[in-house]
Protein backbone atom coordinates (compact mmCIF):
# COMPACT_ATOMS: atom_id res chain seq x y z
CA UNK A 1 0.00 0.00 0.00
CA UNK A 2 2.88 2.29 0.34
CA UNK A 3 4.55 2.05 -3.34
CA UNK A 4 4.37 4.48 -5.67
CA UNK A 5 3.90 7.30 -3.75
CA UNK A 6 4.15 9.68 -6.63
CA UNK A 7 1.30 7.84 -8.70
CA UNK A 8 -0.85 7.82 -5.31
CA UNK A 9 -0.46 11.30 -4.66
CA UNK A 10 -1.85 12.31 -7.87
CA UNK A 11 -4.63 10.07 -7.72
CA UNK A 12 -6.07 10.70 -4.26
CA UNK A 13 -5.70 14.57 -5.32
CA UNK A 14 -8.20 13.83 -8.12
CA UNK A 15 -10.27 12.43 -5.89
CA UNK A 16 -10.46 14.47 -3.18
CA UNK A 17 -11.03 17.89 -5.43
CA UNK A 18 -14.60 15.91 -6.44
CA UNK A 19 -17.25 17.39 -5.19
CA UNK A 20 -18.80 15.83 -1.50
CA UNK A 21 -22.37 16.29 -2.16
CA UNK A 22 -25.15 13.55 -0.49
CA UNK A 23 -27.75 12.31 -2.58
CA UNK A 24 -31.42 11.07 -1.33
CA UNK A 25 -31.74 7.31 -1.48
CA UNK A 26 -35.01 6.42 -3.20
CA UNK A 27 -35.70 2.39 -4.32
CA UNK A 28 -38.18 3.40 -6.25
CA UNK A 29 -36.25 5.45 -8.76
CA UNK A 30 -34.62 4.17 -11.98
CA UNK A 31 -30.52 4.20 -12.96
CA UNK A 32 -31.23 7.24 -15.17
CA UNK A 33 -33.26 8.95 -12.34
CA UNK A 34 -30.52 8.88 -10.06
CA UNK A 35 -28.09 9.92 -12.78
CA UNK A 36 -29.48 12.49 -13.78
CA UNK A 37 -30.06 13.91 -10.18
CA UNK A 38 -28.43 17.36 -8.92
CA UNK A 39 -25.12 16.65 -6.49
CA UNK A 40 -24.94 20.23 -4.66
CA UNK A 41 -21.28 21.22 -3.75
CA UNK A 42 -22.48 22.70 -0.37
CA UNK A 43 -22.94 19.16 1.23
CA UNK A 44 -26.88 19.43 1.10
CA UNK A 45 -29.05 16.72 0.21
CA UNK A 46 -30.00 16.56 -3.76
CA UNK A 47 -33.31 16.99 -4.96
CA UNK A 48 -36.02 15.22 -3.08
CA UNK A 49 -36.96 11.71 -4.20
CA UNK A 50 -40.01 10.19 -5.74
CA UNK A 51 -42.10 9.22 -2.45
CA UNK A 52 -41.30 5.63 -0.96
CA UNK A 53 -44.09 3.66 0.47
CA UNK A 54 -42.46 1.67 3.37
CA UNK A 55 -39.60 0.95 5.09
CA UNK A 56 -39.00 -3.02 3.04
CA UNK A 57 -38.65 -0.73 0.27
CA UNK A 58 -35.76 1.37 1.22
CA UNK A 59 -32.17 0.41 0.23
CA UNK A 60 -29.63 1.57 3.34
CA UNK A 61 -26.78 -0.31 2.08
CA UNK A 62 -24.11 1.76 1.21
CA UNK A 63 -20.69 0.27 -0.31
CA UNK A 64 -17.33 2.38 -0.57
CA UNK A 65 -16.38 2.98 -4.35
CA UNK A 66 -12.59 2.36 -4.18
CA UNK A 67 -12.18 1.25 -7.53
CA UNK A 68 -8.65 1.91 -8.11
CA UNK A 69 -7.76 0.08 -4.98
CA UNK A 70 -6.23 2.87 -3.35
CA UNK A 71 -7.39 1.82 0.11
CA UNK A 72 -8.10 -1.57 -1.22
CA UNK A 73 -11.80 -1.17 0.18
CA UNK A 74 -13.74 -1.33 -3.52
CA UNK A 75 -16.92 -2.35 -2.10
CA UNK A 76 -16.50 -2.90 1.75
CA UNK A 77 -20.09 -2.48 3.12
CA UNK A 78 -19.71 0.57 4.95
CA UNK A 79 -23.48 1.37 5.91
CA UNK A 80 -26.79 -0.72 6.37
CA UNK A 81 -30.04 -0.88 8.43
CA UNK A 82 -31.47 -3.81 9.95
CA UNK A 83 -35.13 -3.08 9.56
CA UNK A 84 -35.70 -5.99 11.92
CA UNK A 85 -34.57 -4.23 15.42
CA UNK A 86 -34.09 -0.81 13.92
CA UNK A 87 -30.81 -0.15 14.25
CA UNK A 88 -28.45 1.93 11.68
CA UNK A 89 -25.18 0.08 11.19
CA UNK A 90 -21.98 1.94 10.15
CA UNK A 91 -18.53 0.02 9.39
CA UNK A 92 -14.94 1.05 9.38
CA UNK A 93 -13.31 -1.93 6.93
CA UNK A 94 -10.21 -2.55 8.52
CA UNK A 95 -6.72 -1.84 6.30
CA UNK A 96 -4.43 -4.97 5.39
CA UNK A 97 -2.83 -6.00 8.54
CA UNK A 98 -4.68 -4.68 10.98
CA UNK A 99 -6.58 -6.41 13.61
CA UNK A 100 -8.94 -4.94 16.08
CA UNK A 101 -11.78 -6.82 17.15
CA UNK A 102 -13.39 -5.57 20.65
CA UNK A 103 -16.81 -6.24 21.58
CA UNK A 104 -19.30 -3.94 23.81
CA UNK A 105 -21.10 -1.16 24.23
CA UNK A 106 -21.09 2.52 25.23
CA UNK A 107 -20.83 3.26 28.65
CA UNK A 108 -23.81 5.67 28.71
CA UNK A 109 -25.76 4.27 26.15
CA UNK A 110 -25.23 0.83 26.10
CA UNK A 111 -27.59 0.11 23.52
CA UNK A 112 -25.43 1.41 20.78
CA UNK A 113 -23.23 -1.12 20.37
CA UNK A 114 -20.01 -2.73 18.48
CA UNK A 115 -18.02 -5.53 17.88
CA UNK A 116 -16.02 -7.46 14.97
CA UNK A 117 -17.74 -7.90 11.15
CA UNK A 118 -16.87 -10.16 8.65
CA UNK A 119 -18.15 -9.32 4.89
CA UNK A 120 -18.19 -12.16 2.08
CA UNK A 121 -14.94 -11.77 1.08
CA UNK A 122 -13.51 -12.40 4.75
CA UNK A 123 -12.49 -8.52 5.21
CA UNK A 124 -12.53 -7.60 9.05
CA UNK A 125 -14.66 -4.80 9.87
CA UNK A 126 -15.65 -3.06 12.81
CA UNK A 127 -18.98 -2.22 13.23
CA UNK A 128 -21.38 0.25 15.29
CA UNK A 129 -25.25 -0.43 15.90
CA UNK A 130 -26.79 2.66 16.71
CA UNK A 131 -30.57 2.61 17.31
CA UNK A 132 -32.81 4.76 15.08
CA UNK A 133 -34.61 6.42 17.76
CA UNK A 134 -30.45 8.06 17.86
CA UNK A 135 -30.39 9.60 14.50
CA UNK A 136 -33.91 10.65 14.39
CA UNK A 137 -33.68 12.61 18.21
CA UNK A 138 -30.23 13.02 18.75
CA UNK A 139 -27.99 12.86 21.55
CA UNK A 140 -28.51 16.16 23.65
CA UNK A 141 -26.54 15.26 26.84
CA UNK A 142 -23.16 15.64 25.33
CA UNK A 143 -21.29 18.80 23.87
CA UNK A 144 -20.52 19.19 19.91
CA UNK A 145 -17.16 17.78 19.18
CA UNK A 146 -14.45 17.44 16.10
CA UNK A 147 -11.90 15.29 15.53
CA UNK A 148 -9.48 14.20 18.24
CA UNK A 149 -6.95 16.67 16.17
CA UNK A 150 -9.53 19.35 16.47
CA UNK A 151 -10.17 19.03 12.45
CA UNK A 152 -13.97 19.88 11.22
CA UNK A 153 -15.20 16.46 10.76
CA UNK A 154 -14.60 15.98 6.77
CA UNK A 155 -17.21 15.46 4.21
CA UNK A 156 -20.44 15.67 6.18
CA UNK A 157 -23.34 17.57 5.23
CA UNK A 158 -23.65 21.63 5.80
CA UNK A 159 -23.69 22.53 9.03
CA UNK A 160 -22.67 19.66 10.47
CA UNK A 161 -18.83 20.61 11.27
CA UNK A 162 -19.69 19.70 14.24
CA UNK A 163 -21.87 17.30 15.80
CA UNK A 164 -22.01 15.80 19.34
CA UNK A 165 -19.97 12.78 19.96
CA UNK A 166 -19.35 9.29 21.96
CA UNK A 167 -15.79 8.70 22.42
CA UNK A 168 -13.99 5.44 23.40
CA UNK A 169 -10.24 4.48 23.76
CA UNK A 170 -9.28 1.43 23.57
CA UNK A 171 -5.55 1.92 24.96
CA UNK A 172 -4.60 -2.52 24.76
CA UNK A 173 -5.09 -2.03 20.94
CA UNK A 174 -2.16 0.39 20.35
CA UNK A 175 -4.27 3.31 21.86
CA UNK A 176 -6.86 3.38 19.04
CA UNK A 177 -9.63 5.73 19.82
CA UNK A 178 -13.50 5.57 18.47
CA UNK A 179 -15.69 8.33 18.13
CA UNK A 180 -19.34 7.89 16.92
CA UNK A 181 -21.03 11.03 15.84
CA UNK A 182 -24.42 11.69 15.94
CA UNK A 183 -26.53 14.42 15.17
CA UNK A 184 -30.56 14.65 13.73
CA UNK A 185 -30.33 12.68 10.49
CA UNK A 186 -26.87 12.66 10.59
CA UNK A 187 -24.18 9.07 11.62
CA UNK A 188 -20.59 8.75 11.52
CA UNK A 189 -17.48 7.33 12.85
CA UNK A 190 -14.17 7.61 12.94
CA UNK A 191 -11.56 5.30 14.48
CA UNK A 192 -7.82 6.33 14.53
CA UNK A 193 -5.35 3.82 13.16
CA UNK A 194 -1.68 2.55 14.85
CA UNK A 195 1.70 3.94 12.73
CA UNK A 196 1.53 0.69 11.27
CA UNK A 197 -1.61 1.32 8.97
CA UNK A 198 -0.49 4.85 8.56
CA UNK A 199 -0.75 6.20 4.64
CA UNK A 200 2.53 8.57 3.85
CA UNK A 201 0.31 11.20 2.30
CA UNK A 202 0.12 14.48 3.08
CA UNK A 203 -3.68 15.09 2.82
CA UNK A 204 -7.15 13.59 3.45
CA UNK A 205 -8.48 11.18 0.87
CA UNK A 206 -12.06 10.43 0.53
CA UNK A 207 -14.19 7.87 -1.76
CA UNK A 208 -17.64 8.31 -2.27
CA UNK A 209 -20.29 5.19 -0.77
CA UNK A 210 -22.94 4.07 -2.76
CA UNK A 211 -25.48 1.34 -3.61
CA UNK A 212 -24.60 -1.45 -5.03
CA UNK A 213 -25.99 0.00 -8.40
CA UNK A 214 -23.54 2.52 -8.05
CA UNK A 215 -26.39 5.48 -9.15
CA UNK A 216 -26.74 6.78 -5.35
CA UNK A 217 -24.10 8.76 -3.19
CA UNK A 218 -25.07 8.01 0.79
CA UNK A 219 -22.15 8.90 2.45
CA UNK A 220 -18.83 9.05 2.40
CA UNK A 221 -15.10 7.01 3.60
CA UNK A 222 -12.34 9.39 4.51
CA UNK A 223 -8.83 8.15 4.76
CA UNK A 224 -7.83 11.29 7.62
CA UNK A 225 -4.12 11.88 7.17
CA UNK A 226 -1.85 12.37 10.63
CA UNK A 227 -1.72 16.24 11.92
CA UNK A 228 -1.16 17.98 14.76
CA UNK A 229 0.65 15.07 16.90
CA UNK A 230 -2.66 12.98 16.32
CA UNK A 231 -2.64 9.61 14.20
CA UNK A 232 -3.75 9.06 11.15
CA UNK A 233 -7.51 7.47 11.03
CA UNK A 234 -10.72 6.51 8.97
CA UNK A 235 -14.14 8.38 9.22
CA UNK A 236 -17.25 7.36 8.03
CA UNK A 237 -20.24 9.21 7.20
CA UNK A 238 -23.69 9.15 6.07
CA UNK A 239 -27.09 11.46 6.33
CA UNK A 240 -30.74 10.23 6.34
CA UNK A 241 -32.94 11.99 4.10
CA UNK A 242 -35.63 13.94 5.34
CA UNK A 243 -38.49 11.46 3.45
CA UNK A 244 -36.78 8.52 4.82
CA UNK A 245 -36.63 10.16 8.35
CA UNK A 246 -40.55 10.11 8.22
CA UNK A 247 -40.76 6.83 7.25
CA UNK A 248 -38.68 5.73 10.03
CA UNK A 249 -40.63 7.92 12.63
CA UNK A 250 -44.01 6.22 11.57
CA UNK A 251 -43.22 2.53 11.42
CA UNK A 252 -41.25 2.67 14.59
CA UNK A 253 -43.71 4.99 16.35
CA UNK A 254 -41.16 7.51 16.86
CA UNK A 255 -43.86 10.70 16.61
Amino acid sequence: MKKNILSLLIITAAITSCSKGFQSQSSSKTASDNTSASTPNNGSTANPESPVGNLQELDFKGQVDDSKGILGFNNALAIDFDKTHGEFIIMIPMPNGLIFSPTGSFVNNPDIRFSPMFDSTGRMKLAVRVPVKYILRGVTEINPTRLPSGEALPAMPAGKDELPSLALQFPQNNNIQLNLYIGINALALYMSLPSSSSLPVPFNITFPIKNKAKTVTSGYLTYVTAKNGYASGIFVSTIIPPSVARILEDHFHLN
